[in-house]
């Protein structure tokens, strides 16, 4: 995947302690630089993810794949865009890249569904979602 492929960006940099014993960026930690685009990206749309009560989704599958060793420090880029929507759920599409390089480290689909946590049940894809995905 190339840097071209995505329609936002989200700059983060390695910490000390996102290395595993192998000395590269331990797979969990992935997990969280990309949750992070995504909160981000949410709040950014007009979602409200830092509210309990409003937030948007929640992650029904994760996808990884490795491409590239990634060792601390860096200046990280995630490139997020929005893949697919469905009536209840919609992709997200991620890639982790290293500063310059166009090519991902990292990529990632997720599934997420819309959830309305005040009545525990999953709710229509949100306008705002939809919006990005036709690139409004």
């Amino acid at each position: 995947m190339k840097k071209e492929q995505f329609s936002r960006f989200y700059n983060m940099e390695t910490r000390w302690y996102d290395e595993d014993m192998l000395g590269h960026i331990n797979h969990g930690t992935a997990v969280a630089y990309f949750e992070d685009a995504r909160v981000r990206h949410a709040h950014d749309i007009g979602l409200f993810p830092y509210d309990t009560d409003k937030f948007p989704f929640i992650v029904a599958s994760m996808t990884f794949n490795f491409l590239k060793q990634i060792k601390h420090p860096k200046n990280l880029t995630v490139g997020l865009k929005i893949s697919r929507i469905g009536g209840k759920s919609f992709d997200y599409e991620y890639g982790l890249f290293m500063e310059n390089d166009e090519e991902c480290a990292i990529s990632c689909n997720m599934t997420m569904v819309c959830f309305d946590f005040s009545n525990q049940k999953s709710v229509q894809v949100f306008d705002e979602i939809k919006k990005e995905f036709q690139g409004e």
